[in-house]
């Protein structure tokens, strides 16, 4: 897969010396960083997913990032969603631009575009148009079965991902390659039956951890290098459960991937 190129600049080694301590890791070394420099994600969601995917992929280095979330930041956010503070939360900035105008202190190698907007049909083939990895930090699966459509119709990876209480799971995507979605989870659930942040809570830890599996897969697609992940990931911290289920066969009859 080549990686979106945003301008052709060329880094000097000046410039790739906050890198140092990555690339010294030999499955990403100076050409996979030059690609992750080169490289654009959309991460869809700034709660406490995408406050952690966008934080450790503009550390690592990923040229470019957009930054999807139609929310204001609150101060119950503030437990979990590490981009934002106190006064953030006062002033009720969007998390998109609020999580934007951080990261450019933290890293101001990286493009940042923060996109204040819900996701819709009308919407979703604009934000994914242009990147190569879409990362998934949404909250709902009626955005996530968007999402999954349009990667598929343009055949671009992404990562889902997520969490509620002490536990989260995560799958990588390659359309052509692997199950889409809808092979595992053919119907969202129905409205009052499964659990959410607000009614069941949720743990720092696991979003963490979920959030690191996505970005450590998001470095693969990006550098062509590591094996991915080809189950689905399920993790408890509570009960300290880490297990992978197999789903290596697309469902022939899904509506999305399917052949029929």
């Amino acid at each position: 897969m080549a990686p979106h190129v945003a301008d052709g600049h060329i880094e000097t080694p000046m410039e790739l010396e906050r890198y140092l301590r990555q690339m010294t890791f030999p499955e990403i070394g100076e050409a996979g960083q030059r690609k992750l420099l080169a490289s654009s994600v959309a991460v869809m969601g700034s709660g406490g997913l995408g406050t952690h995917i966008a934080d450790n992929l503009a550390r690592a280095g990923v040229g470019r990032l957009k930054l999807i979330d139609r929310d204001f930041v609150e101060l119950h956010n503030l437990q979990r969603q590490m981009l934002f503070d106190e006064e953030d939360a006062a002033a009720r900035l969007p998390k998109a631009e609020a999580a934007a105008r951080r990261l450019s202190r933290i890293n101001s190698q990286v493009e940042i575009e923060p996109l204040v907007l819900e996701l819709a049909p009308d919407n979703v083939e604009g934000v994914i148009s242009d990147v190569d990895v879409v990362l998934d930090a949404c909250d709902n699966f009626d955005a996530r079965y968007l999402i999954n459509e349009a990667s598929v119709r343009h055949g671009l990876p992404w990562v889902y991902g997520g969490v509620v209480a002490s536990y989260g799971m995560t799958m990588t995507i390659v359309p052509g390659r692997t199950p889409c979605l809808r092979c595992v989870f053919p119907e969202t659930p129905r409205p009052g039956t499964a659990p959410t942040c607000a009614t069941a809570g949720i743990l720092h830890s696991v979003v963490a951890i979920i959030a690191s599996l996505e970005c450590s897969e998001a470095l693969k697609l990006l550098t062509g290098k590591g094996r991915l992940n080809e189950g689905l990931i399920h993790v408890d911290v509570w009960e300290n459960n880490f297990e992978v289920f197999s789903i290596q066969q697309r469902d022939e009859d899904c509506p999305v991937c399917g052949q029929g």
